[in-house]
Protein backbone atom coordinates (compact mmCIF):
# COMPACT_ATOMS: atom_id res chain seq x y z
CA UNK A 1 0.00 0.00 0.00
CA UNK A 2 1.06 3.19 -0.57
CA UNK A 3 1.15 5.96 1.58
CA UNK A 4 2.38 9.00 2.57
CA UNK A 5 5.73 7.78 3.84
CA UNK A 6 6.66 5.91 0.94
CA UNK A 7 5.23 7.75 -1.43
CA UNK A 8 8.08 9.51 -3.18
CA UNK A 9 10.25 6.39 -3.06
CA UNK A 10 7.20 4.15 -4.77
CA UNK A 11 6.27 6.53 -7.16
CA UNK A 12 10.39 6.83 -8.54
CA UNK A 13 10.32 2.76 -8.82
CA UNK A 14 7.36 3.18 -10.85
CA UNK A 15 7.69 6.25 -12.74
CA UNK A 16 6.02 9.40 -13.21
CA UNK A 17 6.66 9.31 -16.76
CA UNK A 18 4.81 6.35 -17.17
CA UNK A 19 1.91 6.93 -15.33
CA UNK A 20 -1.48 7.51 -17.13
CA UNK A 21 -2.67 11.31 -17.16
CA UNK A 22 -5.04 11.64 -14.80
CA UNK A 23 -2.28 9.99 -11.90
CA UNK A 24 0.03 12.23 -13.04
CA UNK A 25 -2.55 15.13 -11.94
CA UNK A 26 -2.80 13.09 -8.58
CA UNK A 27 1.43 13.11 -8.82
CA UNK A 28 1.50 17.28 -8.99
CA UNK A 29 -0.96 17.69 -6.68
CA UNK A 30 1.35 15.75 -3.78
CA UNK A 31 4.72 17.34 -5.10
CA UNK A 32 2.59 20.75 -4.71
CA UNK A 33 0.97 20.36 -1.37
CA UNK A 34 4.07 18.90 0.02
CA UNK A 35 6.88 20.72 -1.55
CA UNK A 36 8.31 18.46 -3.39
CA UNK A 37 8.25 15.85 -0.30
CA UNK A 38 9.81 18.56 2.37
CA UNK A 39 6.91 18.97 4.57
CA UNK A 40 3.25 17.17 4.93
CA UNK A 41 1.90 19.88 6.99
CA UNK A 42 -0.80 20.76 4.19
CA UNK A 43 -1.84 16.84 4.11
CA UNK A 44 -2.25 16.30 7.93
CA UNK A 45 -3.55 19.88 8.49
CA UNK A 46 -6.43 19.71 5.64
CA UNK A 47 -9.23 17.16 5.91
CA UNK A 48 -10.00 18.08 2.35
CA UNK A 49 -6.47 17.84 0.89
CA UNK A 50 -5.87 14.73 2.93
CA UNK A 51 -8.95 13.42 1.23
CA UNK A 52 -7.79 13.87 -2.60
CA UNK A 53 -4.54 12.67 -1.97
CA UNK A 54 -5.70 9.47 0.08
CA UNK A 55 -8.10 8.55 -2.94
CA UNK A 56 -4.81 9.49 -5.31
CA UNK A 57 -2.82 6.70 -2.81
CA UNK A 58 -5.49 4.13 -3.52
CA UNK A 59 -5.55 4.71 -7.11
CA UNK A 60 -1.80 4.86 -7.60
CA UNK A 61 -1.27 1.39 -5.50
CA UNK A 62 -4.08 -0.40 -7.79
CA UNK A 63 -2.09 0.59 -10.90
CA UNK A 64 1.26 -0.40 -9.37
CA UNK A 65 -0.69 -3.59 -8.71
CA UNK A 66 -1.63 -3.84 -12.38
CA UNK A 67 1.91 -3.37 -14.15
CA UNK A 68 3.72 -5.56 -11.31
CA UNK A 69 5.91 -7.80 -13.66
CA UNK A 70 4.26 -11.36 -14.23
CA UNK A 71 6.98 -14.64 -13.74
CA UNK A 72 8.85 -15.01 -16.98
CA UNK A 73 8.23 -18.36 -19.42
CA UNK A 74 10.55 -20.58 -18.90
CA UNK A 75 12.58 -20.72 -22.37
CA UNK A 76 11.54 -24.85 -23.00
CA UNK A 77 7.81 -23.85 -22.20
CA UNK A 78 7.84 -20.86 -24.23
CA UNK A 79 5.14 -19.77 -26.90
CA UNK A 80 6.23 -19.32 -29.92
CA UNK A 81 6.26 -16.12 -31.59
CA UNK A 82 2.63 -15.58 -33.73
CA UNK A 83 3.47 -15.08 -37.96
CA UNK A 84 3.53 -11.45 -38.58
CA UNK A 85 1.90 -10.94 -41.72
CA UNK A 86 4.38 -8.98 -44.02
CA UNK A 87 2.15 -5.42 -44.93
CA UNK A 88 0.84 -4.91 -48.46
CA UNK A 89 2.89 -3.29 -50.84
CA UNK A 90 2.66 0.45 -50.73
CA UNK A 91 1.17 0.35 -46.87
CA UNK A 92 2.48 2.53 -44.78
CA UNK A 93 4.43 1.43 -41.64
CA UNK A 94 3.19 2.17 -38.58
CA UNK A 95 5.63 4.66 -36.73
CA UNK A 96 8.13 3.97 -33.73
CA UNK A 97 7.26 5.92 -30.79
CA UNK A 98 10.99 6.83 -29.50
CA UNK A 99 11.18 6.95 -25.60
CA UNK A 100 13.43 9.66 -24.13
CA UNK A 101 16.22 8.87 -22.64
CA UNK A 102 16.35 9.85 -18.86
CA UNK A 103 20.06 11.32 -18.13
CA UNK A 104 22.10 8.81 -16.64
CA UNK A 105 24.89 11.17 -14.61
CA UNK A 106 23.34 13.61 -12.57
CA UNK A 107 24.70 16.40 -11.01
CA UNK A 108 23.63 17.34 -7.23
CA UNK A 109 23.60 20.89 -6.21
CA UNK A 110 22.15 22.66 -3.32
CA UNK A 111 20.23 25.22 -5.50
CA UNK A 112 18.91 24.37 -9.73
CA UNK A 113 19.68 27.07 -11.80
CA UNK A 114 17.32 29.14 -13.01
CA UNK A 115 17.60 28.24 -16.58
CA UNK A 116 17.26 24.59 -15.82
CA UNK A 117 13.61 25.59 -13.55
CA UNK A 118 12.67 26.68 -16.97
CA UNK A 119 13.99 24.19 -18.80
CA UNK A 120 12.28 21.08 -16.47
CA UNK A 121 8.83 23.44 -16.67
CA UNK A 122 9.17 23.52 -20.79
CA UNK A 123 9.48 19.79 -20.83
CA UNK A 124 6.30 19.40 -18.63
CA UNK A 125 4.56 20.92 -21.03
CA UNK A 126 4.94 18.06 -23.47
CA UNK A 127 1.89 16.41 -24.60
CA UNK A 128 -0.06 18.45 -21.81
CA UNK A 129 -3.15 20.08 -22.81
CA UNK A 130 -2.64 23.70 -21.78
CA UNK A 131 -4.55 26.99 -22.19
CA UNK A 132 -3.63 30.21 -24.03
CA UNK A 133 -3.28 32.22 -20.40
CA UNK A 134 -1.16 29.00 -19.02
CA UNK A 135 1.60 29.81 -21.88
CA UNK A 136 1.08 33.38 -21.42
CA UNK A 137 1.95 33.21 -17.89
CA UNK A 138 4.97 31.24 -18.83
CA UNK A 139 6.53 33.58 -21.13
CA UNK A 140 5.79 36.26 -18.73
CA UNK A 141 7.78 34.57 -15.97
CA UNK A 142 10.85 33.27 -18.48
CA UNK A 143 10.51 37.25 -19.75
CA UNK A 144 10.64 38.95 -16.05
CA UNK A 145 13.55 36.60 -15.08
CA UNK A 146 15.74 37.74 -18.50
CA UNK A 147 14.92 41.32 -17.16
CA UNK A 148 15.81 40.91 -14.15
CA UNK A 149 19.18 39.05 -15.27
CA UNK A 150 18.61 35.47 -13.69
CA UNK A 151 19.21 34.58 -16.75
CA UNK A 152 22.22 36.31 -18.86
CA UNK A 153 23.13 36.21 -22.48
CA UNK A 154 26.11 34.60 -21.49
CA UNK A 155 24.56 31.58 -19.78
CA UNK A 156 25.26 28.39 -20.81
CA UNK A 157 21.95 27.75 -21.71
CA UNK A 158 21.10 31.01 -23.22
CA UNK A 159 20.56 29.16 -27.06
CA UNK A 160 17.94 26.28 -25.03
CA UNK A 161 16.16 29.53 -23.08
CA UNK A 162 15.85 31.72 -26.79
CA UNK A 163 15.19 28.31 -28.20
CA UNK A 164 12.28 28.11 -25.74
CA UNK A 165 10.98 31.41 -25.81
CA UNK A 166 10.41 32.00 -29.43
CA UNK A 167 8.49 28.59 -29.23
CA UNK A 168 5.98 29.56 -26.61
CA UNK A 169 5.58 32.40 -28.56
CA UNK A 170 5.12 31.30 -31.62
CA UNK A 171 2.45 28.59 -29.79
CA UNK A 172 0.35 31.15 -27.65
CA UNK A 173 -0.26 33.05 -30.98
CA UNK A 174 -1.53 30.67 -32.60
CA UNK A 175 -3.66 29.18 -29.65
CA UNK A 176 -7.56 29.69 -30.17
CA UNK A 177 -8.45 28.11 -27.17
CA UNK A 178 -6.88 25.02 -24.82
CA UNK A 179 -4.63 22.77 -27.24
CA UNK A 180 -2.13 19.90 -26.87
CA UNK A 181 1.31 20.91 -26.45
CA UNK A 182 3.74 19.00 -28.30
CA UNK A 183 7.65 19.40 -28.04
CA UNK A 184 9.58 17.55 -31.26
CA UNK A 185 11.97 14.53 -30.63
CA UNK A 186 15.10 16.40 -31.01
CA UNK A 187 14.00 19.04 -28.59
CA UNK A 188 13.04 16.83 -26.28
CA UNK A 189 15.60 14.81 -25.95
CA UNK A 190 18.32 17.20 -25.27
CA UNK A 191 15.95 19.16 -23.03
CA UNK A 192 15.01 16.13 -20.73
CA UNK A 193 18.78 15.27 -20.40
CA UNK A 194 19.67 19.27 -19.18
CA UNK A 195 16.05 18.88 -16.96
CA UNK A 196 17.22 15.95 -15.85
CA UNK A 197 21.03 16.77 -15.32
CA UNK A 198 20.74 18.63 -12.01
CA UNK A 199 18.76 17.40 -8.54
CA UNK A 200 19.04 19.18 -5.62
CA UNK A 201 21.06 17.02 -2.92
CA UNK A 202 18.46 14.52 -0.79
CA UNK A 203 20.15 16.07 2.47
CA UNK A 204 19.29 19.11 1.30
CA UNK A 205 15.65 18.34 1.31
CA UNK A 206 15.87 16.49 4.71
CA UNK A 207 17.21 19.92 6.42
CA UNK A 208 13.93 21.93 4.56
CA UNK A 209 11.81 19.16 6.19
CA UNK A 210 13.30 19.29 9.46
CA UNK A 211 13.19 22.76 9.60
CA UNK A 212 9.65 22.75 8.71
CA UNK A 213 8.85 20.84 12.15
CA UNK A 214 10.26 23.35 14.61
CA UNK A 215 7.86 23.88 17.33
CA UNK A 216 5.79 20.77 16.48
CA UNK A 217 4.63 17.85 18.80
CA UNK A 218 3.13 15.87 16.70
CA UNK A 219 4.33 12.06 17.04
CA UNK A 220 2.82 11.22 13.91
CA UNK A 221 4.83 13.86 11.86
CA UNK A 222 8.35 13.12 14.05
CA UNK A 223 7.76 9.31 13.61
CA UNK A 224 7.02 10.31 9.75
CA UNK A 225 10.45 11.92 9.54
CA UNK A 226 12.54 9.59 11.45
CA UNK A 227 11.11 6.78 8.76
CA UNK A 228 11.95 9.14 6.13
CA UNK A 229 15.97 9.97 6.93
CA UNK A 230 15.79 6.14 7.54
CA UNK A 231 14.61 6.06 4.01
CA UNK A 232 16.97 7.92 2.56
CA UNK A 233 20.51 6.25 4.37
CA UNK A 234 18.82 2.70 3.94
CA UNK A 235 18.21 3.49 -0.17
CA UNK A 236 21.90 5.08 -0.25
CA UNK A 237 20.14 8.40 -1.67
CA UNK A 238 22.28 9.98 1.51
CA UNK A 239 26.48 8.42 0.54
CA UNK A 240 29.13 9.54 2.89
CA UNK A 241 30.36 12.26 -0.28
CA UNK A 242 27.60 14.20 0.18
CA UNK A 243 28.81 17.16 1.56
CA UNK A 244 25.43 17.81 4.30
CA UNK A 245 25.54 13.96 5.27
CA UNK A 246 26.92 15.05 8.85
CA UNK A 247 23.94 17.70 9.48
CA UNK A 248 21.51 14.94 8.78
CA UNK A 249 22.96 12.55 10.91
CA UNK A 250 23.41 15.10 13.64
CA UNK A 251 19.58 15.89 13.09
CA UNK A 252 18.37 12.43 13.39
CA UNK A 253 20.33 11.69 16.53
CA UNK A 254 19.13 14.80 18.16
CA UNK A 255 15.39 14.47 17.07
CA UNK A 256 15.90 10.38 18.82
CA UNK A 257 17.49 11.61 21.68
CA UNK A 258 15.28 14.73 22.44
CA UNK A 259 14.06 14.62 26.09
CA UNK A 260 10.85 16.75 25.05
CA UNK A 261 7.98 15.97 22.87
CA UNK A 262 8.10 19.26 20.98
CA UNK A 263 11.05 19.70 18.48
CA UNK A 264 13.03 22.41 19.57
CA UNK A 265 15.85 24.05 17.43
CA UNK A 266 18.00 26.87 18.77
CA UNK A 267 17.93 30.27 17.18
CA UNK A 268 22.06 29.31 16.25
CA UNK A 269 21.09 26.13 14.86
CA UNK A 270 17.94 27.05 12.70
CA UNK A 271 20.52 30.15 11.30
CA UNK A 272 22.91 27.99 10.36
CA UNK A 273 20.94 24.61 8.63
CA UNK A 274 18.37 27.83 6.94
CA UNK A 275 22.18 28.76 5.53
CA UNK A 276 22.94 25.58 3.96
CA UNK A 277 19.36 25.67 2.51
CA UNK A 278 19.94 29.01 0.97
CA UNK A 279 23.64 30.09 0.61
CA UNK A 280 25.25 29.95 -2.73
CA UNK A 281 26.93 26.60 -1.50
CA UNK A 282 29.51 26.67 -4.61
CA UNK A 283 32.26 23.97 -4.28
CA UNK A 284 35.77 23.23 -6.22
CA UNK A 285 34.03 21.13 -8.73
CA UNK A 286 30.75 22.38 -9.30
CA UNK A 287 32.37 24.59 -11.88
CA UNK A 288 32.75 21.30 -14.25
CA UNK A 289 29.81 21.42 -15.57
CA UNK A 290 30.24 24.51 -17.58
CA UNK A 291 32.00 23.97 -21.44
CA UNK A 292 35.17 26.01 -20.89
CA UNK A 293 37.55 24.92 -22.99
CA UNK A 294 39.75 23.04 -21.20
CA UNK A 295 40.23 25.97 -18.35
CA UNK A 296 39.82 25.07 -14.96
CA UNK A 297 37.14 27.27 -12.73
CA UNK A 298 37.79 29.09 -9.65
CA UNK A 299 35.83 28.35 -6.92
CA UNK A 300 34.10 30.81 -5.69
CA UNK A 301 35.53 32.73 -2.46
CA UNK A 302 32.90 34.73 -0.59
CA UNK A 303 30.21 32.51 -1.20
CA UNK A 304 27.92 34.55 -3.27
CA UNK A 305 27.32 35.82 -6.93
CA UNK A 306 29.73 38.42 -6.91
CA UNK A 307 33.00 36.22 -8.21
CA UNK A 308 30.72 34.16 -10.49
CA UNK A 309 31.00 36.67 -14.07
CA UNK A 310 33.62 34.12 -14.78
CA UNK A 311 31.74 31.27 -14.44
CA UNK A 312 33.28 30.30 -10.68
CA UNK A 313 29.62 29.79 -9.08
CA UNK A 314 27.62 26.63 -9.98
CA UNK A 315 24.53 29.11 -10.32
CA UNK A 316 26.23 31.54 -12.80
CA UNK A 317 23.95 34.29 -12.14
CA UNK A 318 26.56 36.95 -12.88
CA UNK A 319 26.36 39.88 -10.55
CA UNK A 320 22.64 39.37 -9.89
CA UNK A 321 20.90 42.09 -8.51
CA UNK A 322 23.01 44.49 -9.61
CA UNK A 323 22.33 46.91 -12.65
CA UNK A 324 24.73 49.58 -14.62
CA UNK A 325 23.56 53.04 -14.53
CA UNK A 326 22.92 52.32 -18.42
CA UNK A 327 20.76 49.48 -17.47
CA UNK A 328 18.83 50.97 -14.64
CA UNK A 329 17.88 53.70 -16.87
CA UNK A 330 16.96 51.45 -19.99
CA UNK A 331 15.66 48.38 -18.08
CA UNK A 332 11.79 48.01 -18.84
CA UNK A 333 9.91 47.84 -15.97
CA UNK A 334 6.51 45.77 -15.93
CA UNK A 335 4.01 47.98 -15.45
CA UNK A 336 0.53 47.52 -15.54
CA UNK A 337 -1.75 49.43 -17.62
CA UNK A 338 -4.69 50.38 -15.06
CA UNK A 339 -7.66 53.06 -17.04
CA UNK A 340 -10.50 54.71 -15.45
CA UNK A 341 -11.04 56.01 -11.85
CA UNK A 342 -8.41 53.30 -11.52
CA UNK A 343 -5.51 55.02 -12.67
CA UNK A 344 -6.51 57.94 -11.08
CA UNK A 345 -6.39 56.48 -7.78
CA UNK A 346 -3.29 54.06 -7.95
CA UNK A 347 -1.36 54.77 -11.33
CA UNK A 348 -0.23 51.71 -13.28
CA UNK A 349 1.72 49.50 -10.71
CA UNK A 350 4.15 47.27 -10.93
CA UNK A 351 2.89 43.34 -11.87
CA UNK A 352 3.88 42.46 -8.68
CA UNK A 353 2.59 45.46 -6.81
CA UNK A 354 1.67 45.28 -2.73
CA UNK A 355 -1.26 47.00 -1.70
CA UNK A 356 -2.96 46.95 1.80
CA UNK A 357 -6.08 48.61 3.36
CA UNK A 358 -7.94 49.38 6.78
CA UNK A 359 -10.96 50.17 7.95
CA UNK A 360 -13.39 49.31 10.65
CA UNK A 361 -16.48 46.62 10.13
CA UNK A 362 -19.31 47.49 7.60
CA UNK A 363 -17.30 50.22 5.88
CA UNK A 364 -17.45 48.42 2.59
CA UNK A 365 -13.90 46.97 2.56
CA UNK A 366 -15.22 43.79 1.24
CA UNK A 367 -17.19 45.23 -1.67
CA UNK A 368 -14.73 47.46 -2.56
CA UNK A 369 -12.16 44.24 -2.87
CA UNK A 370 -14.56 42.16 -4.73
CA UNK A 371 -14.78 45.14 -7.59
CA UNK A 372 -11.12 45.58 -7.87
CA UNK A 373 -10.69 41.72 -7.78
CA UNK A 374 -13.13 41.57 -10.56
CA UNK A 375 -11.31 44.43 -12.69
CA UNK A 376 -7.83 42.69 -11.92
CA UNK A 377 -9.38 39.36 -12.98
CA UNK A 378 -10.97 41.24 -16.45
CA UNK A 379 -8.46 42.95 -17.35
CA UNK A 380 -5.29 41.69 -16.16
CA UNK A 381 -5.19 37.96 -14.96
CA UNK A 382 -6.23 34.98 -12.11
CA UNK A 383 -7.20 36.12 -8.80
CA UNK A 384 -7.08 34.72 -5.74
CA UNK A 385 -9.63 36.40 -3.00
CA UNK A 386 -8.66 34.34 0.58
CA UNK A 387 -11.49 35.05 2.87
CA UNK A 388 -11.10 33.67 6.17
CA UNK A 389 -13.99 35.81 7.76
CA UNK A 390 -16.84 35.54 5.01
CA UNK A 391 -16.20 32.01 3.29
CA UNK A 392 -18.31 29.91 5.23
CA UNK A 393 -20.72 33.01 5.65
CA UNK A 394 -24.16 33.52 3.52
CA UNK A 395 -23.20 37.05 3.46
CA UNK A 396 -19.82 36.36 0.87
CA UNK A 397 -22.13 34.75 -1.10
CA UNK A 398 -24.76 37.45 -1.07
CA UNK A 399 -22.48 40.46 -2.03
CA UNK A 400 -20.62 38.00 -5.05
CA UNK A 401 -24.65 38.27 -6.33
CA UNK A 402 -25.01 41.35 -5.89
CA UNK A 403 -22.21 42.99 -6.91
CA UNK A 404 -20.15 41.15 -9.28
CA UNK A 405 -22.34 41.14 -12.93
CA UNK A 406 -21.29 39.33 -14.58
CA UNK A 407 -19.55 36.61 -12.71
CA UNK A 408 -15.15 36.80 -13.70
CA UNK A 409 -14.17 33.18 -14.63
CA UNK A 410 -10.85 34.08 -13.58
CA UNK A 411 -11.85 35.52 -9.96
CA UNK A 412 -11.47 32.25 -7.59
CA UNK A 413 -12.57 31.79 -3.69
CA UNK A 414 -10.61 30.26 -1.09
CA UNK A 415 -10.73 29.77 3.04
CA UNK A 416 -7.46 29.12 3.40
CA UNK A 417 -3.76 29.44 2.34
CA UNK A 418 -3.19 25.67 2.42
CA UNK A 419 -5.56 24.49 0.08
CA UNK A 420 -4.66 26.33 -3.30
CA UNK A 421 -2.00 26.56 -5.65
CA UNK A 422 -0.92 30.36 -5.09
CA UNK A 423 1.56 29.39 -7.85
CA UNK A 424 -1.03 29.80 -10.27
CA UNK A 425 -2.37 33.03 -9.13
CA UNK A 426 -1.02 36.64 -10.43
CA UNK A 427 -3.20 38.18 -7.95
CA UNK A 428 -4.00 37.50 -4.09
CA UNK A 429 -6.35 39.03 -1.63
CA UNK A 430 -5.74 38.42 1.90
CA UNK A 431 -9.06 39.41 3.98
CA UNK A 432 -8.00 39.35 7.06
CA UNK A 433 -4.46 38.90 7.70
CA UNK A 434 -5.29 39.14 11.45
CA UNK A 435 -7.69 36.33 11.03
CA UNK A 436 -5.63 34.14 8.70
CA UNK A 437 -3.08 34.52 11.84
CA UNK A 438 -0.27 35.93 9.26
CA UNK A 439 2.34 37.32 11.18
CA UNK A 440 4.71 39.86 8.82
CA UNK A 441 7.74 37.67 8.42
CA UNK A 442 5.39 35.00 7.43
CA UNK A 443 4.03 37.18 5.16
CA UNK A 444 7.59 37.90 3.62
CA UNK A 445 8.57 34.50 3.39
CA UNK A 446 5.40 34.12 1.13
CA UNK A 447 6.76 36.80 -0.50
CA UNK A 448 9.84 35.34 -1.20
CA UNK A 449 8.19 32.17 -2.63
CA UNK A 450 5.61 34.40 -4.87
CA UNK A 451 8.12 37.40 -6.42
CA UNK A 452 5.61 37.86 -9.33
CA UNK A 453 2.43 37.77 -7.60
CA UNK A 454 0.51 40.91 -6.43
CA UNK A 455 -0.58 41.13 -2.87
CA UNK A 456 -3.41 42.92 -1.60
CA UNK A 457 -3.85 42.75 2.22
CA UNK A 458 -6.50 44.21 5.03
CA UNK A 459 -5.89 44.29 8.09
CA UNK A 460 -8.46 44.45 10.77
CA UNK A 461 -8.83 48.30 12.82
CA UNK A 462 -8.59 48.12 16.46
CA UNK A 463 -10.95 49.85 19.52
CA UNK A 464 -8.15 52.65 19.38
CA UNK A 465 -9.34 53.33 15.45
CA UNK A 466 -5.68 52.13 13.88
CA UNK A 467 -5.01 48.45 12.63
CA UNK A 468 -4.30 45.86 14.16
CA UNK A 469 -0.42 44.68 13.20
CA UNK A 470 1.70 47.43 13.53
CA UNK A 471 2.82 50.30 11.15
CA UNK A 472 5.52 47.58 9.87
CA UNK A 473 2.57 46.51 7.60
CA UNK A 474 2.38 49.67 6.07
CA UNK A 475 6.25 50.06 5.53
CA UNK A 476 6.01 46.74 3.28
CA UNK A 477 3.06 48.23 1.09
CA UNK A 478 3.79 50.02 -1.59
CA UNK A 479 0.00 51.59 -2.02
CA UNK A 480 -2.27 51.79 1.35
CA UNK A 481 -5.56 53.45 2.24
CA UNK A 482 -8.12 53.16 4.59
CA UNK A 483 -11.88 52.44 3.67
CA UNK A 484 -14.73 54.40 5.46
CA UNK A 485 -18.12 54.73 4.13
CA UNK A 486 -17.43 53.62 0.98
CA UNK A 487 -14.49 56.01 0.55
CA UNK A 488 -11.04 54.62 0.11
CA UNK A 489 -8.54 57.66 1.05
CA UNK A 490 -5.32 56.46 -0.05
CA UNK A 491 -2.45 57.65 2.03
CA UNK A 492 0.75 55.86 0.63
CA UNK A 493 1.36 55.30 -3.12
CA UNK A 494 4.99 54.51 -4.96
CA UNK A 495 3.08 55.00 -8.39
CA UNK A 496 0.69 57.93 -8.32
CA UNK A 497 -0.02 61.03 -6.20
CA UNK A 498 -2.54 60.31 -3.17
CA UNK A 499 -6.09 59.78 -3.72
CA UNK A 500 -9.61 59.40 -2.28
CA UNK A 501 -12.67 57.44 -4.91
CA UNK A 502 -15.85 57.31 -3.81
CA UNK A 503 -16.60 53.89 -4.84
CA UNK A 504 -20.28 53.56 -3.47
CA UNK A 505 -20.97 56.45 -5.64
CA UNK A 506 -19.29 54.95 -8.82
CA UNK A 507 -20.64 51.97 -8.56
CA UNK A 508 -24.21 53.25 -7.79
CA UNK A 509 -24.47 51.65 -3.89
CA UNK A 510 -26.55 53.40 -1.03
CA UNK A 511 -23.99 53.24 2.06
CA UNK A 512 -26.03 52.53 5.36
CA UNK A 513 -25.34 52.77 8.82
CA UNK A 514 -25.47 49.44 10.32
CA UNK A 515 -28.31 48.77 12.69
CA UNK A 516 -27.21 48.78 16.28
CA UNK A 517 -23.41 49.27 15.61
CA UNK A 518 -21.33 51.92 17.38
CA UNK A 519 -18.32 51.56 15.18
Amino acid sequence: MITANNYFEEVQRIGVDTLPETLKKGHDLVVRSTSNGTTWSNYHGSDSIKKVIDLYFQKLTEYAGSISPKATTPKETAKPKAAVSKPTKGASKPKKVKEVEKPKNIKHVEHIREEVKFIKRYVGLHNKVKSPNAILAFIKALQRSIVQKLIRKTSPLAEEIEMIQNKLVQAFNKMKGEESFAINDKDLSRLVAIAGGEAVYPSIAAIKRYIGLQGQSDEKKIHSFMKYLENLVEKKKIMKDDPYADKVNAIYKSVKQRTSAKISISKAELNGLEGIVKACGCKHEVGKIYDTGGRKLRPCKSRNYSDASRGACSHNKGLSGVLTAEEMANRKLDLLNFSSFWHTLFGNPARNFTMMFHGEPHNGKTIFLLKLAQYLAERFGDVLYVSSEEFASPTMTKKVNEFLNPLPERLHFAENLQDPDLSQYQFIILDSVNDLGLKINEYKELRKEHPDTAFIFILQHTKAGDFKGGKDWEHIAEIAGEVHKGVVNVTKNRYAPKNTLDFFRQFGIQWQEPAGKNH
